[in-house]
């Protein structure tokens, strides 16, 4: 009986982890890596029955599927190509092989590197998670998919492992949609601010105010839901990341034909607040409207 080739699963941070435990549940081999070598070897192969490649081009040979748990496009493209100095592992994957991309765009870089791939016959379709996963806790991944009906098909069993899945059209729909979820939480993050702005012109305490726009009323179920977030609070994210997922649901919005005026908006205020600060997390723009105010008063 032949032996069930290994997926892989690249990117072993807190998603790759929580996919290799889905895995190793459902009795498939996996095969691991991370471009960061503490992580390799500090990951608990031996707890979840897997391996570590022992180098990026290895972790390619024989994986069929391969699930890439990296932070965006960029990532997996140098991942999967490598350089002079390490090949990657795509050099490694035969023909009508498949990558879930997990991580985020740009959009047409997305396009980009699934025509690139598509030249050395390995497909490339991605997928959003609707809820943040973790390593412990087991539970069903629920997942929106962008792919060709062929590739998705070929991935449906290492899908099916994780959880449940809905196709929503072609590779990059699921990136487009995860930046229109950025979109989503910036626009709630602008509309704060400025609610912000108009209590502090009405003498408001700003403390009152925080602890009223912060409640099951301004963040209730619904918007959590939506933004894909458990908790109400801003102030843990990151502005840099909010802002480059707005301008990529831009370029999402015009390459479909769809005007992009209001997200342009929301991208505009958010590089407005963030010129003169590198790295801030999303209470800067609440700082931001704060100082406009006080200029007013």
């Amino acid at each position: 009986m032949d032996t069930p080739q290994p997926i892989g699963v690249i990117g072993l941070g807190e998603l790759g982890s929580a996919i290799a435990s889905r895995l190793v549940a459902k009795g498939h081999r996996i095969r691991l890596y991370d471009l960061d070598g503490n992580r390799r070897r500090s990951f608990p192969v031996a707890r979840l029955a897997s391996e570590i490649a022992p180098s990026l081009t290895d972790f390619g040979n024989d994986c069929e599927i391969i699930m890439a748990a990296l932070p965006d496009i960029a990532a997996l493209r140098d991942a999967a190509y490598g350089d002079d100095d390490r090949p990657g592992f795509a050099h490694a994957l035969r023909p009508g092989s498949v990558i879930i991309h997990f991580g985020t765009g740009p959009y047409m870089e997305v396009l980009r590197l699934t025509g690139q791939l598509g030249h050395g016959g390995v497909g490339l379709i991605d997928a959003l998670t609707c809820a943040n996963a973790h390593p412990s806790d087991g539970c069903p991944m629920e997942m929106l998919v962008g792919g060709f009906d062929d590739l998705v098909e070929r991935a449906r069993p290492a899908l099916e492992a994780l959880g449940s899945f809905t196709r929503i059209g072609g590779t990059g729909s699921a990136t487009g949609l995860a930046a229109l979820r950025g979109y989503v939480r910036a626009a709630r993050l602008i509309a704060l601010s400025e609610a912000m702005l108009i209590g502090r012109h009405a003498g408001i305490d700003p403390g009152l105010l925080a602890r009223v726009f912060d409640g099951p009323i301004a963040a209730g179920p619904e918007c959590r839901s939506l933004t894909g977030e458990a908790a109400t609070l801003l102030r843990e994210h990151d502005l840099d990341t909010t802002s480059r997922h707005v301008a990529d649901a831009v370029a999402f919005s015009e390459r479909i034909g769809v005007s992009g005026e209001c997200v342009a908006f929301a991208r505009d205020m958010l590089a407005d607040a963030l010129s003169g600060s590198v790295g801030t997390d999303e209470s800067t723009l609440l700082k931001h409207f704060s100082a406009l105010a006080e200029a007013e008063i």
